[in-house]
């Protein structure tokens, strides 16, 4: 009840009650070990007390089936890259299972060999070929974290591990890889989407990104129909759209994690990204986002999160908490 003044007149209202929320007070430490007899979370110790490197990266620490994740893999017609995608998953820890939005016109073939990565696979036949598929909240999901992936993208576990823990911290955020950001264009007017690296970034692209699933319900059921409607129009800005939506929520930027800032998907055809008319109408799409909403959600950080020890020198004996983040 302390809370019911803001929750009133706040976006998105005391009225929308989505199953799950990123807003829930976080605990004390010390709740999921003292007075358990099975401790819900691992302790990440090692002998004499000290949080280092292979003791950290093989116990994620939830041990809550909630406490894990759910990979969305959009997918249109590269049944082989997705093959690839799905198969670099296996191994991954706190992975609950791999959702294949299948966005194609035709089904999956009947003679499509599908990998066995130890964990659930769910393939969703979608009505239509949209981008807006990508962020239906899907009964199939049972986590409240969501990784959103494109199917040519390249990410080591450890990559994909550190980031899920950085979220766990921040759950009202979008946390990913690659970073973008938006600036105005003094000469014509309007809203540019830029893709150079900065020193600052306002979005952080869904093709490689956590969200809490919450935002998956507010996409698809609570959000202007128009910002869908534009991402229809330009088969476009899907990304835009969530990041947009997310900051116009919670007034704060999206974390980005590591060095990356793009991919490359050996063996893949061009991306649409490579295509100046996809920067054309990104340009578009923020500043139709900006009339809907009145004005540009976007928020800059100059942040960037990286493990604690990354290039830090240790004692021979020692080893980091990842190898390459």
């Amino acid at each position: 009840t302390l809370d019911t003044l803001e929750r009133w007149n706040s976006p998105p209202g005391a009225l929308f009650h989505p199953p799950l929320s990123p807003f829930v007070p976080i605990m004390p430490s010390g709740w999921q070990y003292v007075g358990r007899k099975h401790p819900v979370f691992h302790p990440i110790v090692e002998e004499g007390g000290s949080f280092f490197g292979e003791a950290f990266r093989n116990y994620p620490g939830s041990l809550m089936p909630a406490e894990r994740f759910t990979v969305v893999l959009l997918t249109y017609e590269r049944p082989v890259v997705l093959i690839h995608a799905i198969q670099r998953l296996s191994g991954v820890a706190s992975l609950d299972r791999v959702v294949v939005v299948w966005n194609s016109p035709a089904p999956p073939g009947a003679d499509m060999q599908w990998p066995d990565i130890g964990v659930p696979l769910e393939v969703v036949k979608t009505d239509k070929n949209s981008l807006n598929n990508r962020f239906i909240p899907y009964d199939c999901i049972k986590t409240e974290a969501v990784l959103s992936l494109d199917d040519d993208t390249h990410l080591r576990s450890e990559e994909i591990d550190f980031a899920f823990r950085v979220w766990r911290e921040n759950r009202d955020r979008v946390v990913g890889f690659p970073g973008r950001f938006h600036n105005w264009d003094a000469r014509h007017g309007g809203w540019l989407y830029n893709s150079n690296q900065s020193c600052e970034l306002s979005m952080v692209l869904t093709g490689a990104a956590f969200i809490h699933k919450y935002y998956l319900h507010l996409y698809t059921f609570h959000m202007p129909a128009a910002i869908r409607n534009v991402v229809e129009r330009y088969k476009n800005c899907e990304d835009l759209a969530m990041n947009c939506l997310v900051s116009h929520i919670t007034r704060k930027p999206p974390i980005k994690v590591t060095l990356r800032w793009t991919f490359r998907c050996p063996g893949c055809d061009e991306a649409l990204s490579g295509d100046e008319t996809h920067f054309t109408e990104r340009h578009r799409c923020l500043n139709a986002f900006t009339d809907i909403y009145g004005y540009l959600p976007l928020l800059y950080t100059q942040l960037r999160t990286d493990s604690v020890l990354f290039k830090t020198r240790l004692p021979h004996k020692k080893s980091k908490c990842y190898e390459f983040v």
